[in-house]
């Protein structure tokens, strides 16, 4: 959007006023791949009946299948892959000269420094991408071929785009890669997280540094030490498992075992007190059994992650599980997602009914669609987008301030508070 922006295009206030319709998709499961198609043909209509001048469709879907979706979608106008993002001002001076251009090359694409930047979210928190691909090849994961190898960006640059946030208002950022743990490897020979947010607790205006997306194997203690000792960076990590059954784990080609991942979260608690661990599981992969569904189960009661996120297994062509043997039927993975969401929600209201009656620093993110009378704000404990909410009863907090609540209910995801 900033290079749009840069070229003298600008967001449209509202769709009716829209000349171009610019479309980035996701494609790495199913559900969202049909997710970006319905969108794209919602917007496919408005250009058959003349409200938009060109359609231009971007990211992993076209990435993904390239010219072949605008012979299936020909309302689209133009295409660019996740490593031509740089060309999306040629794009869509192309597709309104009637060019139809297709931008799909290898995945190579890395922001670079000084490059304009427009924050999507708002303005109190944004999202500090701090390198693109994934070296993992997961058996089930597109993210490789859609993204491709990882690359890191240079230190400097990152805190010099976090410094750049923080001027302009921003006082959460959301450390994010396809595996931030693997970051620096490429550049300076070794993971370099830990080294990384030591110099990002010292940008000046910050005052939360969240980490998303760490692969356990890559959880060293350098990287708990500064976790436990940088105050900026909040007591939550997100810790993508997928499963607690060593036959699946290894079927997923995912490098820790059970074992491995229990102590690396018990190290984590040890060393880091009041620590918040988030995770995400996969249920119904080909060959997993109603055994590995039980220690699935007890894993989940052992790790005890007080926030989470199950998915059902989706079959993408071109990973490795695609056709693997022992394809689980959807009604038997809808099934035990939904056992294993009654044991995180069990654990997710048992956390929060933990803390009624306690003190906690939050973030506010602005009114609340319940009621004028309500904000919502987030604490550490909860990320933007993905976790529960606490609604404070004071219409006066404004989005971005920081405030001091009591907790005063808890719900099985979301809180209740009033002013401290």
């Amino acid at each position: 959007m900033g290079l749009l922006r840069s070229a003298g295009m600008a967001p449209a206030l509202d769709r009716a006023s829209a000349d171009v319709a610019f479309i980035n998709t996701c494609a790495f499961i199913a559900d969202s791949a049909q997710e970006s198609v319905d969108t794209i043909l919602e917007f496919a209509r408005d250009r058959r009946d003349g409200k938009i001048d060109a359609l231009v469709v971007a990211g992993c879907l076209a990435q993904r299948y390239g010219r072949s979706l605008m012979e299936e979608i020909p309302e689209i106008d133009a295409l660019i892959g996740t490593g031509d993002c740089g060309l999306c001002v040629e794009a869509v001076q192309g597709a309104l000269r009637g060019e139809r251009p297709v931008f799909v090359g290898a995945p190579g694409f890395l922001a670079q420094e000084g490059g304009p930047r427009v924050i999507a979210t708002p303005g109190h928190f944004a999202y500090l991408k701090i390198a693109e691909g994934c070296a993992n090849r997961c058996s089930y994961c597109l993210i490789p071929s859609l993204r491709g190898p990882a690359r890191s960006r240079p230190a400097e640059a990152i805190v010099r785009e976090a410094e750049s946030l923080a001027s302009s208002g921003v006082r959460e950022l959301i450390v994010i890669a396809q595996d931030t743990t693997a970051y620096g490897r490429d550049l300076y020979g070794r993971p370099s997280l830990a080294r990384l947010l030591r110099e990002l607790a010292g940008v000046e205006g910050v005052e939360w540094i969240r980490v998303m997306y760490t692969y356990p194997s890559l959880i060293d203690n350098e990287l708990i030490d500064v976790l436990a000792g940088e105050e900026r960076i909040v007591k939550y990590l997100d810790i993508p498992m997928q499963h607690g059954s060593d036959k699946v784990l290894q079927m997923m080609n995912r490098r820790s075992s059970r074992e491995q991942m229990i102590q690396v979260c018990r190290r984590l608690r040890q060393r880091v007190p009041g620590l918040v661990i988030r995770t995400s599981l996969i249920v119904g992969f080909p060959g997993e059994t109603d055994d590995d569904l039980e220690e699935l189960l007890s894993f989940i009661d052992i790790v005890r992650p007080e926030r989470a996120g199950v998915f059902e297994f989706s079959a993408e062509e071109g990973t490795r599980a695609y056709d693997m043997p022992g394809q689980v039927p959807g009604e038997v993975a809808a099934s035990r997602r939904g056992a294993a969401m009654e044991a995180l929600a069990r654990i997710s209201r048992q956390f929060g009914e933990s803390r009624v009656g306690s003190t906690a620093r939050v973030l506010v993110d602005g009114p609340s669609d319940e009621s004028d009378l309500v904000v919502e704000a987030r604490s550490y404990a909860e990320a933007p987008e993905v976790d529960g909410k606490i609604y404070i009863g004071d219409a006066e907090l404004a989005a971005g301030e920081m405030a001091d609540v009591r907790i005063a209910d808890a719900g099985q995801y979301d809180l209740a508070a009033e002013r401290a």
